[in-house]
Order: C-alpha cells, then sequence, then structure tokens
C-alpha cells in the first residue's frame, strides 16, 4: 500500500494535468457546475487503488486459499464503492454521473499506466 501511495505522490503533476484539461474543457462547454465530477472520479480511483493495495499487502501474509478469498471479497467491495458513488451521482444528474464515471475510467487507465511504468524502472 505504501507504495501504491508513493508511487501516486510521485507521478501527482500527470494527475493534476489531465484533471486541469478536462476542467478547462467543462469550462469550455459552459458546464462548470459538472467541475466536481472531475474531483469525484480521481477521488473514486485514489480509494480503489488504495484499497487494492491494502488487500494485496494482506493477502500476501496469508495462505492461498484464505488470500484467493479475500481478493474475491475485497474486489466485490471496491465494484461495490463504484456503484455506490455512482448511484448517487445518477440520482443528482444524469449529467454528473457520465462525467464521474468517465472520469473514474479516465483516471483509472492513468493509474494503471503509472504503476506500470514505474513498475518497470
Amino acid at each position: 500500500m505504501k507504495q501504491v501511495i508513493i508511487t501516486f505522490g510521485r507521478s501527482y503533476k500527470i494527475f493534476l494535468a489531465v484533471a486541469a484539461i478536462m476542467a478547462f474543457n467543462l469550462i469550455l462547454a459552459g458546464k462548470i457546475f459538472l467541475c466536481g465530477s472531475i474531483l469525484i472520479g480521481a477521488l473514486l480511483n485514489f480509494f480503489y487503488f488504495i484499497s487494492a493495495a491494502a488487500r494485496l499487502e494482506a493477502a500476501e501474509k496469508m495462505s492461498q486459499a484464505q488470500a484467493k478469498r479475500v481478493m474475491l471479497i475485497g474486489l466485490v467491495l471496491r465494484l461495490l464503492m463504484v456503484l455506490v458513488v455512482l448511484a448517487v451521482a445518477v440520482h443528482i444528474s444524469t449529467e454528473l454521473f457520465i462525467m464521474s464515471s468517465v472520469c473514474f475510467v479516465t483516471f483509472y487507465v492513468i493509474s494503471l499506466g503509472v504503476l506500470a511504468y514505474h513498475e518497470r524502472r
């Protein structure tokens, strides 16, 4: 978990640049009220990866069967977390739901790339 936080900390400029570009596009489109969806997507992604890292750290000290169970339960819990946040967003407005989903997926893909890049170094 510590390694994921350090990696994200080192790559914060990438995440800020993507968030700034997304916010700039929303402002240009006249959808300033949707800028909060960028924060929702980014935080949802961050907590998703932190949760996964914590589960991996806990599973490494267990037997294979226990680790498999812990990781499966963790996956279900992370997906439920994503669904709950996006369900709240869809109740607020459809545009907020769509933007939060797009931001989550965008930051998720960037996070995978950042983690893969730092793992290769």
